[in-house]
């Protein structure tokens, strides 16, 4: 008996080719970049950790060490760093995947209209259940948004390859943030940044 039905491998592969567009081997324009769940003019960036370090836990707040890749342009030296946590890229995408949607589509949120993919990464997706597509939007409206944290960050230097920024927690949402990070940091994995000159 085959593992997946014809119809639901057809779905899968296309849902695979608009989802990563880079992998399809041809140079056509791709219908939706979906890789960038924040658009430019937002500030987000997509970087890698490279190495994570606890400095001091206590009860005025957790402060550490954050290596991460280099930035595509060369920033100002940073005074705040925010973390949107939530959501990475590939839990978006597996969410759509399992609900058979296009992160493509655009939909009306926070009082703007963005594509899906770009909403579901502000909203809490581990509670999420079947949704049908015409009451999407309702859905959307009715969730309650995650808040990025933000850390104070007390020095930075960049190397060749990397970012060093030596950070300390100002808040809950940061210290939450924090124990979430340490997570993130043994895997290694991509992780939305934003890196902040002033307390705005």
């Amino acid at each position: 008996m085959p593992l997946l039905a014809a119809g639901s491998l057809k779905k899968a592969l296309g849902i695979l080719a608009e989802c990563w567009p880079s992998l399809r081997n041809n140079s056509s324009p791709a219908p939706c970049q979906q890789q960038v769940l924040f658009p430019p003019a937002a500030g987000w960036q997509h970087l890698r950790i490279l190495g994570y370090r606890c400095l001091a836990e206590h009860s005025a707040g957790y402060e550490f060490m954050l290596k991460l890749e280099s930035p595509s342009e060369r920033l100002a030296l940073p005074t705040l760093l925010e973390l949107q946590p939530q959501n990475s890229y590939s839990q978006v995408a597996l969410w759509l995947t399992r609900l058979g949607l296009s992160g493509c589509q655009t939909v009306q949120f926070a009082q703007q209209r963005v594509p899906l993919c770009q909403a579901l990464s502000c909203i809490d997706l581990t509670a999420a259940s079947q949704i049908p597509a015409s009451a999407l939007s309702d859905w959307l409206a009715s969730q309650p948004r995650l808040t990025a944290g933000r850390f104070q960050v007390l020095e930075s230097w960049e190397t060749d390859d990397s970012l060093n920024l030596h950070c300390v927690t100002t808040d809950c949402m940061s210290r939450a943030c924090y124990h979430w990070l340490q997570q993130q940091a043994i895997r290694y994995q991509l992780l939305y940044l934003r890196f902040l000159a002033n307390r705005c």
